[in-house]
C-alpha cells in the first residue's frame, strides 16, 4: 500500500456510509488559437493519486462497510499521440495510484449512472477543489450542477474533507517539500553571486529560474525580486526595474517538485553591504522572526503569532524613533506572519483561529515596510511543527546580515 493508498482510505473514512465520491483531475485550457497553457492539475486528485494527467477522474465507492475504488484516464488516441507524446497508459496509471481497477475515461458516464440506478447511494461527494464564484464553471461544478439536478442524491463537496487532510503532512510530503527548500537555497545563492546595481530585477529572476529549470522544478509562485521602494509593494511581480545602487533587494521566491512548494523570502543589499540603517531594521526583523519561531507549537494560532510580531514591533519601533507610538505599527507592517504551505503556496485547511497540530508546515515571514525610507523587508522561512515545538525546515539558508554580507562580498 503506497501513500495514495493510505490517503484515499482516509477519504473514505471520513465518507457517510453508501456514498460516492468524484475527483476530476482538471483539463487543458486554451490559451490562443491552437495553444494550451500547460496543465496544472488539481492538486487534491494529485494528493489522492500521483497522477499527473488531464481529463482522469477518481471514483470511490462506499457500500456496505466496503470501499471500491475505480481510476478513469484519458482513451489512448494514436493520431493524437503523434502531436502531443504518449498518453498515460493504465499499467502506468496503476503502478502511480496504487488502484486496483484502471479503466479509460469512455466508461466513466455508463459507470456512473450504472451506480446511481442500480444500487443504494444516498450522497455523493465532489471534490469542487476551490469554492469561489469564479470557478463555477469548472468540471467539478458542472458535474455537481448536473447530478443535483438529475438524480435524487444529495450532493457534498468534498473538498472540506480532503483539505483537512492535506493540513496535515506525512513523511513523504516532507521529504518533498525539503527537496523543493534544498533548490530555492541553491538558486537563492546564484542570485547573491549575480547581485549588482544597475542591473534590472527581472536578470535577477532569471538565475533564480535557471536553476529551477536544472532540476526539473517550477516557481511555486510569481517571483518578487524588488529593489528600493518596490519592496514595500506586497505583490509587485512586475520585476521590471533597474536596481539602484545602495538599495535593499527583497526577493519572494519559492521552488515547486513534484508539485511540493517552498516560500523563501530573503533580503539582501544590491552592493553586498548594509547600510548601518538598513541593518538595523534587518536585526529588528529577525528579532520577531525569532520570538515567532520560539513560540509556534500545537495548541497555538497563527493569530497569536502574528500578535508576537506586532508587540514586538510596538516596543522596538518606537524605542528606534521609527514609530512616534504603537498605534502606528499598522502603517508599516500590513499582513500575517503566517500561512499553511505544502501543495499550494497558501495550502489548504487553514481557517481561522485554528490551533497548530503536528506536521502542519507553515510560513514564518515577518515583514517591516518603511516607504518614506525605500526600505522593505521580509524574512521568510518554512517551519515544520512537531510534538515539542517546531523544525526550522529552510534553517541553512543564510539570512543574517552578517551572512549575507560574508557570502556576497567573497564571490
Amino acid at each position: 500500500m503506497n501513500q495514495y493508498s493510505i490517503r484515499r482510505q482516509k477519504v473514505a473514512n471520513a465518507m457517510a456510509s453508501n456514498s460516492v465520491l468524484v475527483s476530476f483531475s482538471g483539463k487543458l485550457i486554451n490559451k490562443s488559437a491552437d495553444s494550451h497553457y500547460p496543465f496544472e492539475v488539481n492538486r487534491n486528485f494529485y494528493y489522492l493519486t500521483g497522477v499527473d494527467e488531464p481529463e482522469a477522474v477518481l471514483l470511490i465507492i462506499k457500500q456496505h462497510n466496503q470501499i471500491k475504488e475505480t481510476l478513469f484516464i484519458r482513451d489512448i488516441d494514436p493520431f493524437m499521440e503523434k502531436w502531443n507524446g504518449k498518453y498515460m497508459s493504465i499499467d502506468q496509471a496503476k503502478s502511480i495510484s496504487d488502484v486496483d481497477q484502471v479503466v479509460f475515461l469512455s466508461g466513466f458516464s455508463n459507470t456512473f449512472q450504472r451506480l446511481l440506478t442500480r444500487s443504494v447511494v444516498s450522497n455523493v461527494y465532489v471534490d469542487h477543489e476551490r469554492v469561489s464564484s469564479e470557478d463555477r464553471d469548472s468540471v467539478a461544478q458542472n458535474f455537481a450542477k448536473e447530478v443535483s439536478e438529475k438524480w435524487l442524491v444529495n450532493v457534498s463537496n468534498a473538498y472540506p474533507i480532503i483539505a483537512a487532510l492535506r493540513a496535515i503532512k506525512d513523511e513523504d510530503e516532507i521529504e518533498k517539500m525539503k527537496k523543493s527548500i534544498d533548490i530555492t537555497n541553491e538558486a537563492f545563492l546564484r542570485m547573491l553571486q549575480h547581485t549588482k546595481s544597475n542591473m534590472y530585477e527581472y536578470e535577477l529572476q532569471a538565475e533564480f529560474e535557471y536553476v529551477l529549470k536544472k532540476h526539473n522544478a517550477k516557481p511555486a509562485f510569481d517571483m518578487i525580486v524588488a529593489a528600493s521602494n518596490r519592496s514595500c509593494v506586497l505583490h509587485y511581480i512586475t520585476n521590471d526595474h533597474l536596481i539602484e545602487e545602495n538599495s535593499l533587494i527583497l526577493t519572494d521566491m519559492g521552488a515547486s517538485k513534484d508539485y511540493y512548494c517552498a516560500d523563501i523570502t530573503r533580503t539582501f543589499p544590491s552592493d553586498g553591504k548594509y547600510s548601518k540603517q538598513q541593518k538595523e531594521l534587518m536585526h529588528v526583523v529577525l528579532e520577531a522572526m525569532e520570538l515567532v519561531i520560539a513560540a509556534a507549537r500545537p495548541h497555538v494560532t497563527l493569530g497569536q503569532l502574528n500578535q508576537i510580531v506586532i508587540n514586538h514591533y510596538q516596543k522596538r519601533l518606537v524605542e528606534l524613533k521609527y514609530i512616534k507610538d504603537k498605534s502606528e505599527v499598522g502603517k508599516v507592517y500590513y499582513h500575517g506572519v503566517s500561512h499553511f504551505l505544502g501543495l499550494d503556496t497558501h495550502d489548504v485547511g487553514q481557517l481561522d483561529q485554528m490551533p497548530l497540530q503536528p506536521n502542519h508546515v507553515i510560513t514564518v515571514e515577518p515583514g517591516l515596510y518603511i516607504e518614506s525610507l525605500n526600505i522593505g523587508i521580509r524574512i521568510e522561512d518554512d517551519i515544520l511543527i512537531t510534538e515539542e515545538g517546531c523544525i526550522n525546515l529552510s534553517e541553512h539558508i543564510i539570512k543574517t546580515p552578517d551572512e549575507i554580507e560574508q557570502y556576497m562580498l567573497s564571490r
